[in-house]
Parts: structure tokens; C-alpha cells; sequence
């Protein structure tokens, strides 16, 4: 696998989106969700079905994560990827999220994963559309068909 392929796989896993208009008591869940994820996060380690990142392959990214679900990582000037949360559950162990590329190549690839965010940590698993099947935990290892990556939030 090149370098290419896990920067843009890595890139490919990391996001959220647009509560539901419904008005069910999902939407307050999913809109408090969004807004703990809100803010600008740079990522520490990722590991695409057990190759992980080269040292200096997370150099210079950042994701910016809005309240409304929008996810856009930018190196330097750059948008590498632009995602949008579609579904957040916060109420099953590990937290399960589906989010969807907005732009590009890939646009209109959803994810399925899951989450865990602790303190000004967070950890994110999507399997990869392969292999469509929602992660049960936090591994990316070899033939998991999954990927994995670790975020730590920027002080402002």
C-alpha cells in the first residue's frame, strides 16, 4: 500500500453531519453529540488495516468539526476531504456514527463506525467500504478491512 493510498484512506475515515429534521428525541442526542466534537483536531496516529502512518504523514493536518456535522481536513491551505455526519447513536457502547464524503471522488460514500471521545481525546474506527460491517472496537489490524485513527483537540 503507498503512502498515497493510506494518506487519502486516513483522510477517508476521520468524520460527522446533519441532525435529522424528525424533531424525536434522537435529534437532541445527536445535536449535543455534535457539538462535543466540535472544534479543530490534528490526528496522532491512524492505522488502515494494519499499515500504520509514517512518521510525518499527519504533519501540517487538521480537521476542523463544526456543530452542524461538517468535517473538513485542510493541510495548510489545502481541503484534503469534506465529510458530513448522517447518523450519531450515543446511547450503544462503543458509540456508532455513520458520515458520508460531501465532495470529491468519493462523494456519497457513507462510513459506518464508531467513536469514543474522552476529555480532548478522540478515537474513531470505520470499516472501509469493502467491507461494510460496523466495527465492534477499536482495532485496525491487518485483514480487518478497517481503519482506525486517534485526534487530539487544538487549544485555541
Amino acid at each position: 500500500m503507498t503512502r498515497n493510498t493510506l494518506l487519502v484512506t486516513f483522510l477517508l475515515l476521520a468524520g460527522l453531519g446533519s441532525p435529522n429534521a424528525s424533531g424525536d428525541p434522537q435529534e437532541d442526542v445527536f445535536t449535543k453529540e455534535l457539538k462535543a466534537l466540535a472544534g479543530t483536531w490534528r490526528p496522532i496516529f491512524t492505522e488502515n488495516n494494519g499499515h500504520k502512518a509514517a512518521e510525518g504523514d499527519l504533519n501540517g493536518i487538521l480537521w476542523t468539526r463544526d456543530a452542524d456535522g461538517k468535517w473538513t481536513a485542510r493541510r495548510g491551505d489545502k481541503t484534503l476531504v469534506e465529510w458530513v455526519v448522517k447518523k450519531i447513536d450515543a446511547t450503544k457502547y462503543p458509540k456508532t456514527i455513520d458520515i458520508e464524503i460531501a465532495a470529491g471522488y468519493y462523494k456519497g460514500v457513507v462510513y459506518l463506525g464508531i467513536y469514543e471521545l474522552d476529555g480532548d481525546t478522540l478515537r474513531i474506527c470505520f470499516a472501509l467500504p469493502d467491507r461494510a460491517v460496523r466495527p465492534t472496537e477499536f482495532s485496525a489490524s491487518k485483514g480487518t478491512i478497517r481503519a482506525l485513527s486517534e485526534f487530539k483537540r487544538v487549544k485555541d
